[in-house]
């Protein structure tokens, strides 16, 4: 099968660089996929150096229409069977572009999750299919006019992220933990904002710190766009306290000496932010109302906090911070449900096999290539 994957965001944001897994997933299954970004965009450049052995073609032009007529000239040279998106903006410009000749599949970012207020769960499907039946907007209206666009994610979050095998020995969770009494850290992620959430986790934290005078902080994310929440947390007495480590660091697996992560960046930052602290063993707190709340199940995995139970939160993790075998229950819970039903594997498989329908062709066999995975 052939795949074109648009990212047209000129943006790095965390939707586009699932996207460009997701190419890389696919390529590595057996199919023919190129990735399609803005001409001299930051994504373009982060998928060059990411992942140099993508096929990678770039939409040119300032406007919608130019950039529309620009990808046609890519679908009309590559005549791909199917197309995949992560954003209402790309479908109308992949349905311009393929028109009736194939199909295509639009990724529902972790935002455009409407949750029922106060349980943090998904929308029921009757719910989802009265949002499906709301006015739609022109853009909208022309892009489902030209071509059916098959939605992943309206009821699952549609995200994954690779990640080692789950193992059960005592060894590995010894190894895990490593620094669990000594040294105890509570990984935070914030959104690329301060908001009243992070507020919330820093005082919560603040207060925590109080019991446990050597608590450390590890802040992810970058430098420059964390100062209100560094400002914040020396208005708490945190700066002590406070580390700032990369977002590639929880990515990649290099924080799992700590003892439990608090995700409070929105969307798929958050969503994936959770899904990698998960899959390192982390105990994890989002708030209730939160898209990646699926994610956690409450008192098992993780914790959901709402904003008038501080203190339960603060009991609790008092309690991990005190007791590695609670440690490693629930960050072995975690990690199960992680690699159970958010695996990557599944994810790429769910992906092809929603664009072979798209396209109306026959889904190919699988025949992994591990070299084609990001570098």
């Amino acid at each position: 099968m052939r795949v074109l994957v648009v990212a047209s965001t000129p943006e790095w944001t965390a939707g586009a660089r699932l996207l460009a897994q997701l190419a890389a997933g696919l390529a590595a299954r057996g199919d023919v996929v190129a990735m399609i970004t803005a001409l001299g965009s930051a994504a373009e450049r982060a998928v060059e150096q990411g992942w140099p052995r993508l096929s990678l073609r770039s939409v040119s032009g300032a406007g919608g229409l130019r950039q529309a007529w620009s990808l046609r000239g890519i679908v009309t040279a590559l005549r791909p069977d199917a197309l995949l998106v992560g954003s209402e903006r790309d479908a109308v410009l992949a349905a311009f572009a393929i028109g009736t000749r194939g199909g295509i599949v639009r990724r529902v970012a972790a935002d455009e999750y409407v949750p029922r207020p106060g349980t943090g769960a998904v929308p029921s499907p009757a719910a989802a299919g009265a949002a499906k039946s709301a006015p739609l907007p022109w853009h909208a209206r022309l892009a489902l006019a030209r071509t059916p666009i098959t939605r992943w994610g309206d009821t699952r979050l549609a995200l994954g992220w690779p990640s080692p095998p789950v193992e059960d020995t005592a060894a590995h969770a010894t190894a895990i933990h490593r620094l669990p009494l000594t040294a105890p850290a509570v990984v935070l992620v914030p959104g690329r904002s301060h908001d009243e959430g992070t507020a919330a986790a820093l005082r919560t934290l603040a207060h925590l710190r109080t019991r446990r005078p050597d608590l450390r902080v590890l802040l992810v994310g970058a430098t420059a766009a964390l100062q209100g929440t560094r400002l914040h947390a020396a208005s708490l007495d945190l700066t002590a306290a406070v580390e700032i480590v990369p977002v590639e660091a929880l990515l990649h697996h290099e924080l799992g000496y700590a003892c439990a992560a608090w995700i409070t960046a929105p969307g798929d930052h958050g969503a994936l932010a959770t899904l990698a602290a998960m899959q390192q063993r982390l105990p994890t707190v989002v708030a209730v109302d939160a898209p990646s709340a699926e994610l956690v199940t409450h008192g098992a995995t993780g914790y959901h906090v709402a904003a008038d139970n501080t203190v339960v939160v603060v009991a609790e993790l008092a309690r991990l911070l005190a007791d590695v075998n609670a440690q490693r229950a629930v960050g072995g819970a975690a990690a199960a449900r992680a690699a159970r039903e958010f695996g990557w594997d599944a994810l790429v498989d769910e992906a092809a096999l929603l664009l072979a329908r798209a396209a109306g062709v026959s889904g190919a066999g699988i025949t992994r290539r591990p070299a084609l995975m990001p570098a």
